[in-house]
């Protein structure tokens, strides 16, 4: 498709690689972080991103941003992805947890069927579009079932 090397396929998988870490650690420094759903969304919206940019992409140097791009994604996700859904879940951390370990099993078994087949079907390009447009749903989902702040819901419950 772009005729790229292996040694370029080798430098941009481990550009990724090599940024997610110190991304992780800043995220560790860094005192005045966003709530965590708020830093899930802003990963989604750059997920989007990462796929439309992967989809425009012709050459090295915007290959080379997409991994900037997915580290932070990356180091996000895997760091608070977890988190967001035990926040979701307060007093069933380990339900949480399973609910959260078995969907990204089956999202990643699942991923590899629905990729294989868009790309046999409609190339590899369609692919990233398709990855795009899901994370777009996915933000949408997350953006309209937003829950509320404890305040408002307090003073909900004390009007009722």
């Amino acid at each position: 498709m772009l005729h790229g090397t292996d040694a370029q396929v080798g430098f941009l998988v481990g550009l990724c690689a090599l940024l997610e870490i110190p991304v992780m650690l800043a995220f560790v420094v860094v005192r005045r972080l966003p709530a965590t759903e708020r830093l899930v969304k802003y990963a989604l919206a750059l997920f989007v991103l990462h796929f439309a940019l992967l989809y425009l992409a012709a050459g090295m140097p915007l290959l080379t941003l997409t991994q900037g791009v997915r580290a932070v994604v990356i180091a996000v996700m895997a760091g608070l992805g977890m988190a967001y859904f035990q926040e979701l879940m307060p007093g069933r951390l380990a339900a949480a947890t399973t609910l959260f370990a078995n969907t990204t099993n089956l999202g990643a078994m699942l991923a590899g069927i629905v990729s294989g087949a868009c790309a046999q079907l409609f190339g590899y390009r369609a692919v990233f579009l398709l990855c795009g447009l899901l994370t777009l749903g996915a933000w949408l989902a997350m953006a309209v079932v937003t829950r509320r702040p404890a305040n408002r819901t307090k003073e909900a419950a004390r009007r009722a």
